[in-house]
Parts: C-alpha cells; structure tokens; sequence
C-alpha cells in the first residue's frame, strides 16, 4: 500500500555521500517526495571508491561497525551478505618500528627503556601537575603525560591538522583517540585506563570485527542509489546546488543549470560554509581540510598485512597508509597490492596544486617504511584531490 507523503513538496538533499543518500532512502521508503543534489559525478561522498582496471580504493580506510540494530539491519538489508567481516589490524610507525594500534601487551616490551620508564614516571606523577590552557596539547598532557605527547600525539597531529596543538581544540583528541578504539571494553582516556586496556587483552584476545562490502565502499552507495532511484527518487550529479531565499526561508534551489525546486524541507550535508554564505548567514570561523590520495598500484605482497597504519614523522610525507586488499581480497587482482596514502593540505597550496611532484617521494617513503621492496615493484599510482575532506 502506498505511502502519503508527510511533506507539502520534495524533500531537497544536498550531498550524495552516506549522511544524504541514507537519509534520502528512508524517507522516499516512507512516502516522501525526494531529490538529491551532488556535485561530484558519482555518489559515496568521502565514502566513495575509485576503480583502475581491477584494482579499487577508497577515500581512506572505511569499514562498518555499529551496535545500533537499526543500522544493522539496514546494512543487512543493503548488502544482502555481499560484504566481508574481518578483525581489525591497525598500527603505527614510531622510531622505525611497527606498533599495534591499541596498544597490545607485547608493545610494552618493544617500547625503546628510556621511553618506558619516563611514560611510567608520567603514571606516577601527572596527576600532581596543573594543566591550565584548555586545548589539544593540554588535554592529552592531562591525559597521558609529557612522554607520550611528546613521542606520539604531537607530531602526527601537528603534521595531519597543519595546526600546532596547542592552538587546536581539546575535542580533536576526545573524539579521535575515541573514534580509533571503538571497542567499548578499551578505553584509553588516561594513563591508567592505557594500562588496564592494555592489560586487559591477555584475557580478551578477540578484537571486534567489522563489515565490508566485498567490492568496495562504492558498492554499498550504488545500492543504496538504485533502490531510491528505483522508488520514484531523483538524482542530479555532477551539480552544485544554489539556494534562493526571502529571508526566513529557503525558497528555491537549483541543481546546477538543469532543474530547480520549491522545498518543502532541505537537508543540508554539504560543507556548512557553502550554505552561510548562499544564505547571507555570518560565516563560521572554520576551515576544511584537502586530502590528497595517492594510489599505489603494486605487483607482490607485503611484510606489514595492516588494514591501515599512521605516520606521524616530520621526515615522511604520508600520513597515513590503507590497504584495501586487507578488508576485500577482490579490490586487488591477484599477487597485487594497493596502497592508499593519504596526505593532508589546504584546497589551493602548492601541495594540492603540484600533487604529482610527490610522487616519487611517496614511493620512496614506501619503500623507506619497508611497505615496498623497491621503486620497480610499482606500476601505477593514481592522484585523486578530495576536497573538504
């Protein structure tokens, strides 16, 4: 039986990534009138997936995890069993050696003495010490000690945000450092709960598993597109959405030069920048990131089988590395491998705009890192520049 539609006119959403195209589904199921601006050519947003010959790569490592039934039930009903489930393997680079990301207890004993013992030092003592300022670097002195700052937190991200931490808000540690355990059991907020974290996986060696569709990222959005398109949705790609409005509201909004609506409502998940400013709004004091990924096609395998690991020296110019083939075998051919590092910059600076001078200093950093044998192991790498990433 068909639905009514709850609106007086199409529902406009702005972006095509997973935030939109979710969003436009569920409400097209539910009787809605639905229209989807996107300005790139193909839907996913910073979820979406590139295809050279057969290899495939996403816009950095992506997986499902979710202990929300809705969400799983909506995964299931999408991918139908399509998709891969695999433990996490994640590490970081320090000083020239492999770390598990968490922590693990055998990394206690790789840990250099004299970074041991000041980190225990830390234990002892960093709660007799005064934080005052109220940022990045002051929350992870509170939180973990001088040592560790020093060792782990600061450079990488001072080299990921282009921002010294000290002028960078305390919520880009509490959410990422959060964000990259997501093991409810591991918590790392403080020296304390790193020990019992730490010590707690003798005991509880199963790390949580995660979902991936078998070929790729991308194919989880296509699927999700076809079925709204399916159900009476429209899509416009390739088309940067324009709002006109009297004031107090949104009144019309154009995909592009090809077609224009009276909302009823509009979903916005497009940069908010772009919206203040169609809209005559004071402008946030906020900027995006650019990413650019660089896409190592090579033939042979690899000693490190991580999914992804992060770079925080100042000498390397990657950040991070994925490697799709270690959450689907299918996104590699056969004896191949992908890389995806990534590098961050600002849309417009000569990194962003000379991208394909760093190529050679990708593959030589690869090789540096041990993730390559040589230059003649690569066969192609493929610049991609996300903006607003």
């Amino acid at each position: 039986m068909p639905q009514t539609n709850p609106f007086n006119g199409p529902v406009v959403i702005v972006g095509a990534g997973v935030a939109g195209l979710t969003t436009a589904l569920l409400l097209q199921e539910a009787g809605a009138e639905v229209v989807v601006i996107e300005k790139l050519n193909q839907v996913g947003g910073l979820a979406r997936s590139y295809a050279y010959d057969d290899f495939i790569f996403d816009v950095g490592p992506h997986r499902f995890h979710t202990e929300n039934p809705n969400v799983a039930t909506f995964l299931e009903r999408i991918l139908k069993g399509d998709a891969t489930w695999f433990p996490r393997v994640s590490e970081v680079y320090f000083k020239g050696k492999y770390y598990s990301w968490p922590l693990k207890p055998q990394n206690l004993t790789q840990l250099p003495p004299g970074l041991a013992i000041k980190s225990a030092i830390d234990l002892a003592t960093n709660n007799f010490k005064t934080y005052e300022s109220d940022s990045f670097e002051s929350y992870v002195l509170r939180q973990y000690g001088p040592t560790l700052y020093q060792n782990f937190f600061k450079g990488y991200s001072q080299k990921f945000l282009g921002i010294h931490p000290a002028e960078t808000h305390p919520d880009w540690a509490k959410v990422g450092i959060n964000r990259a355990i997501i093991d409810n059991n591991l918590q790392m907020q403080n020296l304390s709960q790193l020990l019992k974290t730490t010590l707690r996986q003798f005991k509880e060696p199963d790390a949580p598993h995660f979902l991936y569709p078998t070929n790729g990222l991308q194919q989880a959005w296509d699927i999700v597109a076809h079925r709204f398109k399916s159900l009476g949705g429209q899509i416009y790609v390739g088309s940067d959405a324009r709002m006109e409005h009297d004031g107090s509201k949104v009144t019309r909004i154009w995909a592009g030069d090809r077609a224009s609506f009276v909302p009823s409502q509009v979903v916005w998940t497009a940069p908010i920048t772009v919206a203040t400013d169609q809209l005559g709004l004071e402008k946030p004091n906020l900027d995006y990131l650019g990413l650019l990924l660089f896409n190592v096609c090579a033939k042979g395998g690899v000693p490190r089988e991580y999914q992804w690991c992060y770079y925080g020296a100042d000498d390397l110019v990657f950040n991070r590395i994925s490697i799709p083939r270690f959450f689907s075998e299918k996104t590699a051919p056969p004896g191949s491998t992908g890389f995806c590092v990534e590098v961050t910059c600002m849309k417009g600076d000569a990194r962003w705009q000379h991208a394909e001078r760093l190529t050679d200093w990708v593959v030589d950093d690869l090789v540096r890192v041990g993730m390559l044998p040589n230059r003649r192991a690569v066969h192609d790498v493929y610049v991609e520049r996300v903006e607003d990433s």
